[in-house]
């Protein structure tokens, strides 16, 4: 995962990120995908924008954070073919650990996050490259939910610059 984001106050971050995940083969064989040979792995991404908030910036408080974004995840099998799950609009995360500052440009994150979301369209595209929905309009959308354990870096680039304008 890569943040990128700015310290709206001593408290408060506002961030993007880009979290990428590489998926080892399941077990998903049968049936629509007999064809296509085993599972050979996949990937996911989540595009959020967040906020966290630590309850001591200069030293060690607790952190928690809140990420609102989009998600989409592809499946693999040996023949070429994919499952590719979209439109994973307002996929949520949150999290909650500690900020621990190691010095005055830098701090260690260790998070656990739990997230939901949903895939609005599923879809399987066979080794010819012809498609077809595998989650009709009528029916329920593809529901998921996760949890990860993070250890974060979290750099304060300007931070020193930020001191000096305080004292003089």
């Amino acid at each position: 995962e890569i943040d990128v984001g700015a310290r709206i106050s001593r408290h408060y971050n506002v961030f993007g990120l880009w979290e990428h995940a590489e998926l080892g083969a399941g077990d998903a064989n049968a049936g629509l995908f007999e064809s296509a040979g085993d599972q050979v792995g996949g990937d996911t991404d989540f595009w959020a924008a967040g906020v966290r908030a630590s309850s001591d910036a200069d030293d060690v408080g607790f952190l928690s954070e809140i990420a609102i974004g989009y998600r989409r995840a592809r499946m693999g099998w040996e023949d070429g073919s994919e499952l590719q799950l979209t439109d994973g609009l307002f996929e949520a995360r949150i999290g909650l650990g500690a900020d621990i500052r190691i010095n005055e440009y830098f701090a260690l994150s260790p998070l656990a996050t739990f997230g939901v979301g949903l895939f609005g369209r599923v879809r399987y595209v066979d080794a010819a490259g012809n498609s077809f929905n595998v989650v009709a309009p009528e029916d329920d959308h593809d529901g998921h939910g996760w949890f990860t354990l993070h250890l974060g870096g979290h750099f304060d680039l300007a931070r020193r610059h930020e001191r000096r304008r305080r004292r003089g």
